[in-house]
């Protein structure tokens, strides 16, 4: 199966390179409330409150910054939002690879530019100088893969995946924040899948640990902006959420966008 991917390394004022595309992993319908499975053990109590898809503006506190963006494809779109509202007040560096996480799995599924992070996660810091990075891997890392040393795909369900994810994230943690430079974490809004429900409540207890434990290290919770207890609905704010291949719509990455901003750079983070 050819593996499309949206890849975006850009910066605001100056054309970015887009290609997009998506795969039939990443075409997942999100659940509707009737569908969902009630709150796992472990997790934030979101209630039945309408999620608040982010917030509609940008803060005036936003500017002269620059953010670096890595991981996923959502991660490329919420980049993208970032590009798009900012204006030229502020540095974009959308560097998000759709198909790619930061697991590692072995076979053509997993094509060079997705195991190059560990490397060029670095010279991103270093040319770029960002003064916050965010990274989001919550679609293609709860989805089944299979590791080096075995001979079947699993998801993060599996210890030995779980604690290779840890790893992983580690890793990523040690280079995003090798110059101080403040780290934001995205969980998975997949647990409103049923699909991917059970790895994705695995990888969201994961990236609050690591949030937890690692002083620069915050999360920013995006199933709480587009989820509840009963599910992850369509449309939100008077705003179509999902576009075809199930990533944000333009104005809903605005939004997304908007939120993930002023919470790294605006005093109330609102």
């Amino acid at each position: 199966m050819m593996r499309a991917r949206i890849r975006l390394l850009g910066v605001v004022g100056v054309v970015a390179v887009l290609v997009c595309g998506c795969t039939s992993r990443q075409v997942e319908k999100a659940t509707t409330p009737s569908e969902a499975a009630p709150a796992h053990a472990g997790e934030p109590h979101y209630g039945a409150a309408v999620p608040p898809l982010g917030s509609p503006s940008l803060s005036s506190e936003v500017t002269g910054k620059t953010v670096l963006v890595v991981g996923d494809s959502w991660s490329a779109s919420i980049g993208q939002g970032m590009s798009e509202v900012a204006t030229s007040r502020n540095t974009v560096v959308n560097a998000g690879l759709g198909g790619c996480g930061i697991l590692l799995p072995v076979g053509k599924e997993n094509p060079e530019a997705c195991r190059a992070w560990p490397t060029q996660w670095p010279s991103y810091l270093a040319k770029y100088k960002p003064d916050a990075t965010l990274l989001t891997v919550g679609f293609w890392d709860v989805t089944p893969q299979r590791l080096a040393g075995e001979e079947e795909t699993r998801d993060l369900t599996s210890p030995s995946h779980e604690t290779t994810f840890r790893d992983r994230l580690n890793q990523a943690i040690s280079i995003l924040t090798s110059r101080d430079t403040p780290l934001y974490l995205m969980t998975s809004q997949q647990v409103g899948n049923p699909k991917y429900r059970s790895s994705a409540l695995v990888m969201n207890r994961v990236l609050r640990e690591a949030s937890a434990k690692h002083p620069g290290v915050r999360l920013l919770d995006l199933r709480g902006q587009l989820c509840n207890d009963d599910g992850c609905p369509d449309v939100l704010a008077g705003t179509q959420v999902y576009d075809p291949t199930e990533h944000p719509t333009k104005p809903a990455r605005a939004r997304l966008a908007n939120w993930a901003l002023n919470a790294m750079f605006a005093k109330d983070g609102a």
